[in-house]
């Protein structure tokens, strides 16, 4: 665990401020009403960019890791993707970047994640429990997957339970089919892998660091343009419907999340590729980590959209079906460098289609 002294909020208020300082290059838009949560639109009704995507990923992980836009060779094949790197991996990725926290907005939910979840106060659960850290901090930082923001009723209690004033609480908000929205997805490709790796019963805290590359998903978007993004005129402060939660009555976009949340699954499971520096004296890692791949799970070969209807629901799917498609150790103790996994472009594609098909989307 960390030294005290860190906090991930305070980090990830830094990431906003980038994102605030080059809101126009990004394509956001933010909105400060005074006594009121500061919130920031990344792609619902705003362009946003892959740009955002990354700032959103870094603000996600509390400032312990780096993303960037690469190039994933997969069967002779380029194709457009996300580079993480991550330091105090356990921390980053399941104390703040784990998104497990369902919050009402308007009608629906949106999912919640980021370090605003560790604020002693008001802990939301999930793997960050099992972690032994929280912090206590002046600012809160919650990344948001979803199209509305929730209502200021609901955001003014999410800042009491941890002992802010709603206007020291920053919410980004990004939709899973958008450009910043699908870009913080594949920077989750080093969550999967420890995700599941604590769900095997393996000690994550022996990861010191870590690192992975994963395929951007293709993005979808059947309705979005003029009308919308005319909504957001540029100027702080000026957004319909900021001040009681983003109504969004242009059209209902489930189709187009749905489908961009499948595509961003599949393309960790088949593409997703993380290499973890950790300290494993015993070799405990030897035992599990064949466990880990997609290709070791029931589900392999089942686009994840299938995953859902059968299931009935996310929060139904078995946790040990996100996984990455290859995941590479070195143990520190021992020098042994161990790998499970390989990535698949061929998986990939089927998947693509099967989820094109399912959903009516064109694709040869």
């Amino acid at each position: 665990m960390p030294n005290r002294e860190q906090c991930l909020n305070e980090n990830a208020r830094a990431v906003v401020g980038r994102i605030l300082a080059s809101r126009g290059y990004l394509g956001v838009h933010a909105v400060s009403i005074p006594g009121q949560a500061n919130l920031v639109d990344m792609g619902a009704r705003c362009p946003g960019s892959a740009e955002a995507g990354l700032l959103l990923a870094e603000a996600c992980l509390g400032g312990l890791g780096r993303a960037e836009m690469t190039w994933v060779l997969l069967e002779g094949a380029l194709l457009p993707g996300v580079k993480v790197d991550v330091r105090m991996p356990a921390l980053a990725c399941l104390g703040s970047q784990y998104a497990g926290w369902s919050i009402p907005a308007q009608g629906c939910s949106v999912m919640g994640s980021g370090p605003a979840q560790l604020l002693a106060a008001g802990a939301a659960g999930g793997p960050s429990r099992l972690l032994d850290y929280s912090e206590e901090s002046d600012v809160g930082v919650l990344v948001l997957e979803g199209r509305r923001f929730p209502p200021q009723e609901i955001i003014a209690r999410i800042a009491a339970e941890r002992r802010l004033s709603p206007s020291d609480l920053w919410l980004l908000l990004a939709p899973t089919a958008s450009r910043a929205g699908l870009v913080q997805i594949a920077a989750r490709v080093v969550e999967t892998a420890l995700h599941k790796l604590m769900h095997l019963g393996y000690d994550v805290s022996r990861v010191e660091s870590a690192s992975g590359v994963c395929a951007l998903a293709p993005l979808v978007q059947n309705g979005i343009g003029v009308r919308d993004n005319a909504r957001c005129s540029g100027r702080d402060g000026d957004w319909d419907g900021a001040r009681d939660g983003a109504r969004d009555d242009a059209r209902d976009y489930a189709d187009d999340d749905r489908l961009a949340m499948g595509l961003a699954n599949d393309a960790i499971a088949s593409t997703g590729q993380c290499r973890l520096t950790l300290r494993d004296r015993g070799r405990e890692i030897d035992s599990v980590l064949g466990r880990v791949p997609w290709s070791s799970s029931p589900s392999f070969g089942t686009p994840f959209l299938s995953l859902l209807d059968s299931c009935g629901g996310f929060g139904e799917i078995d946790p040990l079906t996100f996984s990455p498609a290859q995941v590479v150790v070195n143990n520190l103790e021992t020098g042994d460098v161990l790998q499970a996994g390989e990535p698949s472009l061929a998986m990939l594609q089927e998947c693509v289609k099967t989820c094109f098909e399912s959903m009516g989307v064109y694709s040869r």
